[in-house]
């Protein structure tokens, strides 16, 4: 059964040759293989869990919810007037550890909708072992997600990030510390 959830792609004969070789590289170091853990964080306890791979994650974050994300964009494109009016919870975005939304995954979900404009609703520090590895970003529920060199969302920041991103940019490349959101 092929996953509604897939991380978003652009295959070129190029790109796939260029991946299939460093595929070929990252697989045979084992310690590239225990990194790829793919987590869920609820932003308001904080609790996160830990997955073999994306699509267990985004399962996982989805039962936390109780919709899948296909419902939820789907409600959020009706305005997400339900979701609002029910304080519901949602899933706010993915990061991810290489460009072109490779590597290991982290997503967060929590309750209330991110207006999508650049008032800061909430932020997020990074647990430690995620701390200075994220290269991609794709935001969910209509969220602008900014990056912070410092915890709690202080020190150097990029973005806003409202659309998927394959990288995030020199600038904040493998040196975020904690996300805000809006």
């Amino acid at each position: 059964m092929t996953s509604p959830h897939r991380r978003p792609r652009t295959v070129t004969l190029a790109v796939a040759t260029a991946a299939a070789a460093l595929t070929a590289t990252v697989a045979a170091s084992p310690a590239a293989t225990a990194s790829e853990r793919h987590c869920i964080s609820d932003t308001g306890t904080g609790q996160e869990r830990c997955f073999a791979s994306f699509d267990e994650a985004i399962a996982a974050a989805e039962e936390e919810i109780g919709r899948t994300l296909e419902e939820q964009e789907r409600a959020l494109d009706g305005g997400g007037a339900s979701l609002m009016a029910a304080g519901a919870d949602v899933i706010i975005g993915t990061y991810f550890e290489h460009e072109n939304f490779g590597g290991a995954t982290f997503t967060l979900y929590g309750d209330g909708l991110c207006t999508g404009g650049d008032d800061t609703e909430f932020w997020f520090t990074f647990p430690s072992e995620w701390q200075n590895l994220v290269s991609s970003a794709q935001p969910w529920a209509s969220c602008s997600l900014w990056l912070h060199s410092g915890p709690d969302g202080t020190g150097d920041r990029d973005g806003p990030y409202r659309e998927n991103t394959n990288y995030v940019g020199d600038h904040m490349n493998d040196r975020a510390v904690s996300t805000t959101l809006g």
